[in-house]
């Protein structure tokens, strides 16, 4: 991991920020386990789903932690393009850990009707990754300094989040949809769409957020 995103990262962290969303995606997880049976696979693509608004509040929050003043000063100092990619290794490193927090959460406190097998717990930590990724890849496109206010990212995110789901573009419906089975055999074929352009939208919108990162400072 680069100098720069050690940096944004232990600034996000000591800033508390990340309080907040990691609270609404712990409170949000624990309440979806809270009524068993959970069978393994569809109540894990649910709380994938859940991911996904979380994962954008949270990458959001690490994104406009700094200040303006120290954001240009990082800049100055490290260069636009080190600048950037330090930003897209922080969001990636949120990701995962967040991703990692939604398994670890019910399968090491039992709140599965049975204990997952290895390769559920595989296509779990994919599907979490899949809407931990959209929604960092969402937030990386409303941050600072692309919009600078407050209420305008809210707003457009939460739009993007609403419109998705009539218009059948919601990463999270897909992702719970192609968990809704009771057998780990059938998930690869119907997650694999999902997967691709997921990973299509994400390198295109991280790429033009790095752009306009550079060129908006």
């Amino acid at each position: 991991m680069s100098a720069v995103a050690r940096y944004l990262l232990a600034q996000h962290l000591g800033s508390r920020r990340w309080v907040a969303p990691f609270l609404f995606l712990v409170g949000g997880v624990v309440v979806l386990y809270a009524q068993p049976p959970n069978p393994v696979l569809s109540t894990a693509g649910t709380a994938a789903a859940w991911l996904l608004p979380a994962q954008i509040w949270l990458a959001l929050s690490f994104l406009n932690t700094q200040e303006t003043g120290d954001r240009q000063s990082l800049v100055a100092n490290a260069g636009p393009r080190t600048f950037a990619l330090g930003r897209l290794l922080g969001l990636a490193v949120l990701a995962l850990l967040a991703s990692l927090v939604t398994l670890a959460l019910p399968t090491l406190s039992g709140r599965f009707e049975r204990a997952p097998q290895a390769d559920e717990l595989a296509l779990i930590l994919v599907a979490n990754l899949v809407c931990a990724s959209a929604g960092s890849a969402l937030a990386a496109l409303f941050a600072r300094p692309i919009l600078r206010g407050r209420a305008a990212p809210v707003l457009g995110l939460s739009a993007c989040l609403l419109a998705t789901i009539p218009l059948g573009l919601s990463p999270a419906v897909a992702t719970a949809r192609a968990l809704d089975r009771t057998g780990a055999a059938e998930v690869p074929g119907r997650l694999a769409p999902t997967i691709a352009a997921v990973a299509a939208f994400a390198a295109l919108a991280l790429l033009a957020s790095a752009l306009l990162w550079r060129r908006r400072e």
